[in-house]
């Protein structure tokens, strides 16, 4: 990401990239710095926009190239460095439709460490299992509009549990711009944010993932498209 966005500067821990085997993780994608943003933008500040949990603190991890794409050793290597630095939330903005019981061992060691993981559903537009999300332990997540409606774009299926929205989103975007960008990578931090609030109460992840399921919005495709409905973050931080 870009490491010294002004809107993202003062929330970064000192990461690492699995691609290269070094502590730059600067993003030539856009990608993970426009995610980062939407999870935890920093607030009061006059500058851009606000994340849904803007005291969180940021760990950047680079385990795809440049161009997007990636092995599932660096992306394992990435998860399990996250769990040992005893991160709560771990993102995925990122999916394939190969299984691969190397994530798989990895989410299971970061879940049994008491990380809550949080995977965009995918950009197919279709029902398609989409890994890491179709994960049972995984909290997978779907893509709205602004209408409320399943984005065109969002994978869906009753192996999603839950939808945020990704169309049309802004956030922090490199050479300390903002930009509006698409897809279930800018769902998925909308409900890694919302974890972050409630793992700032305290929440254990097993607690996190069950609050978040049921104090969603049942909207138009729920138990269809995804089970439990639009997240509500104002609900789930209310929960006793």
């Amino acid at each position: 990401m870009q490491t010294n966005h002004p809107d993202l500067v003062n929330k970064l821990l000192p990461g690492y990239n699995f691609v290269n085997g070094n502590s730059n993780v600067t993003d030539v994608n856009v990608h993970g710095t426009h995610v980062a943003g939407i999870a935890a933008a920093a607030t009061n500040n006059n500058l851009g926009i606000g994340g849904i949990a803007p005291s969180a603190r940021i760990l950047p991890i680079k385990a795809l190239a440049d161009n997007g794409s990636g092995i599932s050793t660096n992306i394992a290597n990435g998860i399990v460095y996250a769990a040992n630095q005893g991160v709560q939330v771990i993102n995925l903005s990122l999916g394939t439709t190969q299984d691969s019981v190397t994530i798989r061992n990895a989410i299971d060691y970061a879940i049994n460490r008491g990380s809550v993981v949080v995977a965009a559903a995918g950009n197919n537009g279709a029902n398609l299992l989409t890994y890491p999300a179709v994960y049972q332990n995984v909290l997978s997540v779907a893509s709205t509009d602004e209408n409320d409606q399943r984005s065109s774009f969002s994978n869906y299926g009753t192996w999603v549990d839950v939808a945020a929205p990704g169309s049309n989103i802004l956030s922090t975007y490199p050479n300390s711009y903002y930009s509006y960008l698409s897809g279930t990578s800018m769902d998925c931090p909308h409900v890694a944010g919302v974890a972050a609030l409630l793992a700032v109460q305290g929440r254990s992840n097993v607690q996190i993932r069950s609050i978040i399921q049921n104090t969603s919005d049942p909207i138009p495709g729920t138990g269809t498209f995804w089970v439990y409905g639009r997240v509500n973050s104002n609900r789930a931080v209310r929960q006793p």
